[in-house]
């Protein structure tokens, strides 16, 4: 049944603030490193010692690293879902990089490939944040704690790989933010109230809108009828 005879529910509350935990850890992160690698920002420094800097980026860093864990236990079914979802892929998840320029201009081009709960493009960009968490948690405690104990060699290719991985978060989160806040922005729905508009859900995830049809968690005579009143 839909929500409001018009939403259908997309992800639990666990999932959602674990998101959002990580979405600000990593924000910020990213904010107090800005003076190491400019001397344009170091203008922060006149507003928060460099210290205090480095203090507020490893508090985030703790965050950043513990939110992951943290949603294994307030939302373990989303997350083995998602899980579950980012290694199933087939031939539809290829082809939706064709049409995807013109989904990324906020466009649903004729003959997108029906894509399931996630696209091919979140698929792609979970795979992305999984490799340069691990990268960043990494290099990020063998910067922290690894002076005493490792060899020099190795710390001196642990500056570079770390700022390596945390461009290619930075540009995955950057695609992200310009899809849900611009292009896509019905989706932002999903990651406030937990639930989507049935007419997004068919539009951009319609092979996930037919298995809900097909399961009995809702009806299609509901579902067109939620569509036809909201195009009317």
């Amino acid at each position: 049944m839909l929500i409001d005879h018009k939403y259908v529910h997309r992800h639990e509350k666990g999932f959602i603030i674990c998101h959002w935990l990580n979405a600000l850890a990593f924000i910020m992160l990213y904010l107090t490193a800005l003076p190491l690698y400019s001397e344009y920002f170091h203008f922060f420094y006149t507003i928060l010692s460099p210290y205090t800097f480095q203090i507020l980026h490893r508090t985030f860093a703790v965050l950043f690293i513990v939110t992951p864990i943290l949603s294994l236990f307030l939302a373990p079914k989303s997350m083995k879902h998602w899980a579950k979802q980012i290694i199933d892929v087939g031939i539809d998840d290829i082809k939706f990089f064709i049409y995807f320029p013109l989904e990324a201009l906020g466009l649903h081009p004729n003959g997108m490939p029906k894509q399931g709960f996630y696209n091919a493009g979140e698929k792609l960009n979970s795979v992305l944040q999984i490799f340069a968490w691990i990268v960043l948690v990494v290099s990020g405690l063998a910067l922290w704690f690894g002076g005493a104990s490792l060899a020099k060699e190795t710390m001196y290719w642990m500056i570079p790989i770390h700022s390596a991985a945390a461009g290619l978060a930075f540009v995955g989160f950057i695609g992200h933010f310009y899809l849900a806040m611009f292009a896509n922005p019905d989706s932002m729905r999903g990651m406030k109230a937990g639930n989507i508009h049935i007419r997004y859900a068919k539009a951009h995830h319609e092979a996930w809108y037919e298995e809900l049809i097909a399961r009995g968690k809702i009806s299609r005579e509901e579902a067109e009828k939620a569509i036809k009143e909201n195009n009317a």
